[in-house]
This record gives structure tokens, C-alpha cells and sequence, in this order.
């Protein structure tokens, strides 16, 4: 289970859309600018972005992106999916056949932690991203992803 940059810049870039826009569109160089990511990269992720409905582009000389729904709606798991990203635990994407077509012995572990992570990601809205969450649940998460990618890179 690994976080792509492409989720990474789009939960950061959208928490900074969150903070710039007041009821003006906000320019896609201004975060490249401040969040240090690639416009071109950014442009593809606001791409998708659009297509699912999350923002919307704002043409003109002060065009730029907005909310095309009010953000403390948008999850950070509705945010993961419109760029495709796919964090899921198992070897089998679910379908259990990790061990040469059957469900390994430890299948239901790592589906379970899927339905964890998908259900905390569900309840974290991106209105609450500027807003620093309380500090054990952030870091535990962490110190769980960060065991998650360690435990990925010994298979």
C-alpha cells in the first residue's frame, strides 16, 4: 500500500486552492508555485480532478480553478479516486486469488485494513486540511503507513 505523488500533490494542491480562494479562481502556477510541483504534472491532475467533479476551471485573463462543490463535502477518498489512485493492502486487488488462484492466509487482514483506510479517508474532508488535525491520530496514521510501505518492500 503506497501513496502516489499524484494523490500527494492533489490533496496539497487542493488544501492550498482551499486557503487562496476567497470567491476568486486561483491560477494552477501560483500553487506549482507554492506547493514546488510541476504545472505541466498539476495540469493533469486538475484534469481529472475536473472530470470528477471537484473543481472547475474559470476561463479569461482571471480565470483559473474553483470549488465546483463546497469542500468540506469533498473527501480525501473521493479525491483519491478521481486521480486514480489505488491503495489497496492485498496482492490481489481484492479478488482473492493471491497465492496462485486462491486467498492467501492473510487475506482478510489486509482487506480489512482496505475497508479501515478506505472508511478513515471517507471522513477526512479537504475544508479540514488547512486546519491541523489533533496530533496522536496523524502520526499514528502515519507511523501505519509508513509499516504498510515497509512491509510492501519485503515481499
Amino acid at each position: 500500500m503506497k501513496l502516489t505523488t499524484k494523490s500527494r500533490y492533489a490533496i496539497n494542491a487542493l488544501a492550498e486552492l482551499f486557503i487562496y480562494s476567497s470567491d476568486n479562481p486561483v491560477r494552477l502556477k501560483d500553487i506549482s508555485d507554492k506547493q514546488n510541483i510541476e504545472l505541466s504534472y498539476l495540469e493533469q491532475i486538475f484534469r481529472k480532478l475536473r472530470l470528477a467533479g471537484i473543481v472547475k476551471s474559470i476561463r479569461g485573463r482571471n480565470g483559473g480553478y474553483v470549488y465546483a462543490s463546497d469542500p468540506s463535502k469533498i473527501s480525501i477518498k473521493q479525491v483519491m479516486d478521481a486521480v486514480e489512485e489505488d491503495l489497496d493492502a492485498t496482492n490481489c486487488a481484492g479478488a482473492s486469488s493471491c497465492f496462485e488462484g486462491k486467498q492467501c492466509s492473510s487475506h482478510k487482514l489486509w482487506d480489512e485494513l482496505n475497508n479501515v483506510v478506505d472508511a478513515y479517508l471517507s471522513k477526512i474532508f479537504i475544508k479540514l486540511l488547512p486546519i491541523k488535525p489533533k496530533p496522536p491520530v496523524t502520526r499514528i496514521f502515519f507511523i501505519f503507513l509508513n509499516i504498510l510501505n515497509d512491509m510492501s518492500s519485503i515481499e
